[in-house]
């Protein structure tokens, strides 16, 4: 089976044909046909473990996709990126800063309770006293919230906010059970009750968590009975396992591995265009990235076009990354001048930013082959200009908690424009406000670009606000508070029986019509 790259409006089409084009399954093998599902669990070969399932305390691909099947968000995008309703039935604005959210009747949550306006209300409001996710609410006016009655919910936003109903679709924003939080405290993070298809069983830390069909889901019934997603860093130990039966589905495949998964007649694979920059990333507020001259001299120090033919295979695995906004969105500026790999310049900025013998940074990552590839080979680059990088690995936990604390010199990540937005994304990246949240790593502080982006997040007119997001990425290419990597596709491994997986361009895959079909 050949595999392909595909854009937000045809990827749910796409991938339709990709996996019913291929394997041993027929048109007769769905659920309620002949050849019913023939087994219930699935297992999901994931790439790290998430920090925490309580949905405010991570927001890496994996922790995305488990949230997305144990809660429920209000309003929910689809798998083009569309906003549908999910535990709202409806809402209307009710004037320029004005929602009201029209909440489904009878709905359960996992532990029985049935779901209210006020466990709306109670989600929203704990966000503004945690940190990492203060941001996804700043624009939302926290004491505007109203409950009228119990499938009611009212919120202002402090300014007229045309991206409110995105934002309601982000992870942040699952709905969470009031008394469930309350009565489990500290222990939620790893007992998590929500609305949605699963329900939370079992976490075996390093190694799995394991949720399973909820009966009395509000809408369609799972197909499967049970999914363990199991924690596999390795790529290659991930198609290992799924060529050898372990795995039904193996996430984040490697780029060494796509061939060789698109020519097993036992295997299919689905690469698509996702959400994701892949970047390196200078923490400004630490006093030797304090200077963009420093940025820009380890920009001009990393020769990026070696690092992309050997991490993705010559482009096999990613298209060349030239601003901050991901080529899916629009209002991408096009037009900069990329850092050219020249070691000279590199040390002339050094020089005159009062570094002539260079210095040591510390590169915290998760530890994984991919990334220590991208570090052994910046190790290598910077040491030509006096640069000694040091590699610090650590796993997904610890590493979330430093990053979110600000405390590393320079990381890598591959940060998704989950709103599907450009600007909502430049804001949470780059905005001075945002310091401290999972989505900002580089504690960049501009005064005037904070105020482009002040501008942007509220301009309702198209024209301007794809000038000011002009205006905003070539200040950001300018300041140089990323190296840009990639635009990674992503590509993931299924054995042919798994039928019904459609991937969410923002990893919020849905697996409840995941199924397994007869031989």
């Amino acid at each position: 089976m050949k595999s392909k790259k595909m854009n937000l409006g045809a990827l749910l089409l796409a991938a339709a044909l990709l996996l019913a084009g291929c394997g041993g399954a027929g048109e007769e093998t769905g659920p309620g046909s002949e050849g019913v599902p023939s087994r219930d669990t699935l297992v999901v070969g994931m790439d790290r473990e998430p920090a925490g399932l309580d949905p405010t305390t991570s927001h890496v691909t994996t922790a995305v996709m488990v949230y997305n099947n144990i809660y429920d968000t209000l309003l929910t995008f689809d798998n083009e990126m569309n906003i549908r309703p999910r535990l709202a039935m409806s809402y209307e604005q009710l004037d320029d800063v004005t929602y009201r959210f029209n909440l489904r009747n009878g709905v359960k949550f996992h532990n029985g309770e049935e779901l209210k306006s006020s466990d709306v209300m109670f989600t929203f409001k704990r966000l503004y006293d945690i940190p990492a996710a203060r941001g996804q609410v700043s624009m939302i006016d926290p004491d505007s919230f109203e409950c009228p009655d119990d499938y009611t919910f009212i919120l202002k936003t402090t300014e007229p906010w045309s991206a409110l109903p995105a934002q309601i679709c982000s992870s942040y924003m699952n709905i969470v059970s009031e008394k469930a939080v309350t009565e489990k405290d500290e222990d939620y993070n790893r007992n998590p009750v929500g609305t949605g298809p699963f329900k939370f069983v079992s976490w075996t830390a390093g190694d799995s968590i394991v949720v399973e069909r909820f009966d009395d889901y509000w809408g369609e019934k799972a197909l499967l009975k049970k999914i363990n997603f199991r924690v596999i860093t390795e790529a290659a130990s991930r198609v290992i396992d799924l060529e050898s039966g372990g795995l039904d589905i193996a996430l984040a495949v490697g780029v060494t591995d796509i061939e060789r998964l698109k020519d097993n007649p036992e295997t299919n694979l689905i690469q698509f265009n996702h959400t994701g920059i892949r970047y390196g990333a200078f923490n400004c507020s630490k006093e030797v990235f304090a200077d963009k001259r420093v940025r820009q001299a380890l920009n001009y120090a990393t020769d990026v076009e070696i690092i992309r033919d050997v991490l993705y295979d010559k482009g096999l695995g990613a298209m060349p990354a030239t601003t901050s906004v991901i080529p899916i969105l629009s209002g991408r500026n096009t037009d900069l001048v990329q850092y050219d790999y020249n070691p000279e310049k590199a040390k002339a900025l050094l020089a005159e930013a009062g570094y002539p013998n260079g210095f040591t940074v510390e590169y915290n990552f998760l530890s994984n082959t991919t990334n220590t590839r991208l570090g052994e080979m910046l190790k290598a680059q910077w040491a030509e200009v006096g640069v000694e990088l040091v590699m610090a690995p650590l796993e997904s936990a610890t590493l979330t908690a430093i990053l979110n604390a600000g405390e590393h010199d320079f990381c890598t990540a591959n940060s998704t424009y989950a709103l599907g937005d450009n600007i909502e994304g430049l804001y949470s990246f780059f905005h001075s406000s945002m310091h401290g949240t999972s989505r900002c790593r580089a504690y960049l502080s501009n005064p005037e670009l904070d105020a482009l982006l002040d501008e942007a997040r509220v301009e309702r007119d198209e024209g301007r606000r794809k000038q000011l997001a002009y205006e905003i990425q070539a200040l950001i290419h300018e300041e140089a508070p990323w190296i840009y990597v990639a635009y990674e596709y992503y590509n993931v491994g299924l054995l042919a029986d798994v039928q019904g997986f459609q991937p969410a361009p923002n990893s919020a895959h849905d697996f409840a019509g995941v199924y397994i079909a007869e031989e």
